[in-house]
């Protein structure tokens, strides 16, 4: 069964309600803790995790207007607050990662949790501010608040979005997904294509993978830390792919109907994307699964991302099951 936004909030609310005991300074159901909070022993299996279930726009209402927003993402939540003073930020609740990614984050402890938990400050900045919950196997889970309107400090909204969830792992209330047939939830992109074969597309040669992504929806290839040349496999959620820039097409890649995005200027670098749609995505209306790569080049380049990103897609598309 889905889960529904309103469905987790009555299910938030009544965990909360029931909560008889306090560890580390929160708030906990009335059950023993083991010893150490692994991700395996929070969560189970990753793939399928229903990251609303971790948060709750009633937690934000001290900030303002809060809702749930469209989807983005198979990895986490996205919340929308429109503020009392007129800003609006998008909340990301949920997303995995490695801790060995970010070894840095080990001098920027917020604080300390029970289960052998802590909490690092990855972001601080009040335009987009983002903490990580490091679980003791060296799985993260990600937090961030971005402003997309106005002018706001986002980091108290991120803090209390990170304690809600923190509340939701104690009191052992993380919910699953049960994906459709033909759902893109349990499949490894990674799975889909060699590592050789990204790295024999012309302009992709010495890509290889530098982490794995503990909730096997992405698959990210690069020649090298700071080199501006990437490519990332993604499965998520949305609206039906569409063009979104000057210079964009729509047809079949791969022999599936896809939309091609291009980003010539952003910073120093060239952006391309190629999507495609999939099953209907049931935790929002008209929104469905979408299977997406995303190309990186140097400034100046963006027929070359383009490229990159059409030849990944043609090698993975044949491979999804059928829509």
């Amino acid at each position: 069964m889905s889960v529904l936004p309103g469905v987790m909030a009555v299910v938030a609310v009544a965990v909360l309600s029931a909560c008889t005991a306090r560890v580390g300074g929160l708030p906990t159901a009335a059950t023993t803790l083991p010893d150490e909070l692994t991700s395996e022993v929070v969560f189970g299996d990753l793939t399928t995790i229903a990251p609303c279930s971790l948060t709750d726009p009633e937690a934000f209402d001290e900030y303002g207007t809060a809702e749930h927003a469209t989807p983005e993402s198979l990895d986490y939540c996205a919340i929308s607050v429109d503020t009392s003073g007129d800003a609006d930020v998008i909340l990301s609740i949920g997303a995995f990662g490695e801790l060995s990614a970010q070894p840095e984050l080990e001098d920027n402890r917020v604080k300390g949790v029970d289960g052998g938990l802590w909490v690092g400050q990855q972001d601080d900045l009040p335009s987009f501010c983002s903490q990580l919950l490091v679980f003791p196997d060296g799985v993260t889970m990600q937090v961030s608040g971005s402003v997309v309107d106005g002018s706001v400090d986002a980091c108290p909204m991120v803090e209390t979005g990170m304690d809600y969830a923190i509340e939701v792992i104690q009191g052992r209330d993380v919910e699953h997904r049960e994906p459709e047939d033909g759902s893109l939830l349990t499949i490894d992109p990674c799975s889909l294509v060699e590592d050789d074969d990204i790295a024999a597309i012309p302009g992709l040669s010495g890509l290889s993978r530098p982490d794995e992504y503990p909730g096997k929806h992405s698959c990210f290839w690069e020649q090298g830390p700071g080199s501006p040349v990437n490519v990332r496999l993604e499965f998520g959620a949305g609206p039906e792919p569409g063009l979104y820039t000057q210079g964009g097409a729509e047809g079949l890649v791969g022999g599936r109907q896809s939309a091609t995005n291009r980003y010539p200027e952003v910073g120093e670098n060239s952006y391309c994307s190629v999507e495609t749609g999939h099953i209907e995505f049931d935790e929002g209306e008209d929104v469905v699964e979408i299977a997406s790569v995303y190309a990186r080049a140097p400034g100046g380049q963006v027929d070359a991302a383009c490229a990159a990103a059409t030849a990944v897609a043609e090698l993975v598309w044949p491979e999804l099951p059928e829509a």
